[in-house]
């Protein structure tokens, strides 16, 4: 029987995420990013190409996120159902507890619509993590920044995670996060960063690989 499991879940994972500085990407447009705060491809080791840019920052404040989907996209967006459309998902673990198969209190997940939010503009917002040992209830929406800009050849989204939001922010102390990522079009298709379904990635954080803070 084949399930279907990328060769890359087998593998661990770590980079270095440099401090950000330059703040305009929040204006939707990724102006401002440093190409080292660029994700490397992992689909390629399956044989596979992305059809998007992941970048990812952080500072005293918290943490940041950038989005660039190069391709026609078809979203399906879901508003009051988020996980079932279409969107980008992360995951992240303040402590990175690689040997640890439950999420803890330290562990997020954090969803982003490019589109469907007030005005037609993008959403984001927090859900609980499945089976976790402990959490604590999502913040409010409100608490997100998100900003978007769509277009025929795809969209761009910057987001800002405050650290009050993310339990045990603490990078003077602890500088490694479990991070992984997962990007849905109905089109597209699904572009993930460590692992994807079957396996249980979104509640296990082994399955997620390692971003130093630099």
């Amino acid at each position: 029987m084949n399930l279907n499991i990328p060769v890359r879940s087998f593998f661990s994972f770590e980079q270095a995420t440099p401090h950000v500085a330059d703040t305009r990407f929040l204006k939707g447009t990724l102006l401002g990013w440093d190409q080292a705060n660029r994700l490397p491809d992992l689909m390629a080791i399956d044989g596979k190409d992305p059809y998007a840019d992941v970048y990812l920052g952080w500072s005293e404040e918290g943490i940041y996120l950038g989005v660039d989907v190069k391709g026609t996209p078809a979203l399906e967006v879901q508003t009051k159902r988020p996980l079932k459309g279409d969107g980008i998902q992360i995951w992240l673990d303040t402590r990175d507890v690689r040997e640890a198969h439950r999420a803890s209190r330290f562990c997020h997940h954090f969803y982003f619509l490019p589109t469907g939010g007030p005005s037609d503009g993008p959403a984001a917002g927090q859900v609980r993590i499945r089976r976790a040992r402990a959490q604590n209830k999502p913040c409010e929406p409100q608490s997100i920044t998100v900003a978007s800009r769509m277009s025929k050849k795809g969209y761009r989204l910057s987001a800002f995670l405050p650290a009050d939001i993310l339990t045990g922010f603490e990078p003077d102390d602890n500088n490694r996060f479990g991070f992984t990522y997962l990007i849905r079009d109905r089109k597209l298709g699904r572009q993930f960063w460590t692992a994807d379904e079957p396996l249980p990635v979104a509640y296990d954080p082994s399955l997620w690989a390692t971003v130093v803070l630099v």
